[in-house]
């Protein structure tokens, strides 16, 4: 037997293991529901409890405010972000091109598919001590190749690279927040519209 495949066992079926323990899936569940019912309030209250950030803070960056930041950062970073997200859509567009409708003919009818954009999508990038601002560019930039009508971005604590890869791939918008409030804040439209796909 391959060092890739293993045999599994009768008692092994169907039996998972869990992925988050139960403690803190309790407390995740308790923040998102916190959020759906309590508004940009409960949002504010997790943000600032959680270290997103503090009472005065904005939790959104709208378009413009991110393209202040990117104005304001230095040529060689700013062109560094420009390139990346170029070579980032440039594969988005290729891969976009490979994949095609169908419609044909089957016994007693016909059959097919069709590919057609969600119409929002929120992408989070992880902030704090080690944001990402790689995750901004390659969520953000295929959703648009995609024909993605409006993404809004979660990050905590951004910086300015993060704020300004928002800007260069087209964000519509970014939410200074993060973990499970950051993704009920994008999935109910608390300070953003509401996205159908995170």
């Amino acid at each position: 037997m391959s060092g890739l495949l293993r045999r599994v066992g009768p008692s092994e079926v169907g039996r998972r293991r869990a992925v988050i323990d139960p403690e803190t899936m309790s407390q995740a569940v308790a923040i998102v529901e916190d959020v759906r019912t309590g508004g940009e309030a409960a949002l504010r209250h997790h943000s600032g409890r959680l270290g997103d950030t503090a009472a005065d803070e904005k939790l959104v960056y709208p378009t413009d405010e991110l393209e202040d930041v990117f104005g304001g950062l230095e040529a060689q970073t700013r062109d560094l972000l420009e390139r990346t997200a170029s070579r980032i859509r440039w594969f988005a567009e290729a891969q976009r091109a490979t994949l095609h409708d169908l419609d044909t003919e089957v016994t007693g009818g016909r059959g097919g598919h069709r590919w057609v954009p969600v119409e929002s999508v929120g992408a989070y990038a992880p902030g704090g001590r080690h944001p990402l601002p790689s995750s901004v560019l390659m969520t953000v930039v295929p959703a648009r190749v995609a024909g993605v009508g409006e993404v809004w971005v979660a990050s905590p604590r951004p910086t300015e690279l993060t704020m300004a890869a928002a800007w260069v791939a087209g964000a519509d918008g970014l939410l200074a927040v993060g973990g499970a409030q950051g993704i009920a804040a994008l999935a109910f439209g608390t300070a953003s519209p509401p996205c159908d796909l995170i």
